[in-house]
């Protein structure tokens, strides 16, 4: 067996336990839009059920519109020549409607193949789709 055999083997070996290290992770809601670890791999969650798993920055941006505070339209109404000009300001469009922030259990992890193998793995595990591009062109191409 090679090195680089044996290397594969032992990330594959160790993906259950960094699935189980996920998952024991505390659920926490995203808020502001911002995800607070860049190297590591989500499970988003929508009402305490997993709907996503994902690793930056190949995560889609719908998973995270419902932790945005406030979408806001302004809008400039020029007066008069010398006049001081009245801005409005007001929601973009009313919701369809009101739902949770997206919360989410991440696991930072500082290897891009290590991430890779997890979020798969938690994809498969959880029964959902995944974000990662090289993923979805495998699946694709097979």
């Amino acid at each position: 067996m090679t090195t680089a055999t044996l290397d594969h083997d032992q990330r594959l070996a160790a993906v259950p336990d960094l699935f189980r290290r996920l998952m024991a992770r505390p659920l926490e809601p995203l808020t502001r839009a911002r995800l607070p670890a860049s190297g590591a791999v989500y499970v988003f969650y929508q009402e305490d059920e997993p709907i996503h798993v994902g690793s930056p920055p190949h995560l889609e941006e719908r998973m995270l519109a419902p932790s945005l505070r406030l979408s806001l339209a302004a809008r400039v109404k020029r007066q008069g020549s010398g006049e001081a000009s009245l801005v409005s300001v007001s929601a973009s469009s009313p919701p369809e409607a009101p739902r949770k922030p997206i919360k989410a259990r991440w696991l930072p992890l500082a290897d891009d193949q290590d991430r890779l193998l997890l979020e798969l793995y938690a994809a498969q595990t959880l029964g959902l789709s995944v974000s990662h591009p090289k993923v979805r062109a495998e699946l694709i191409g097979a």
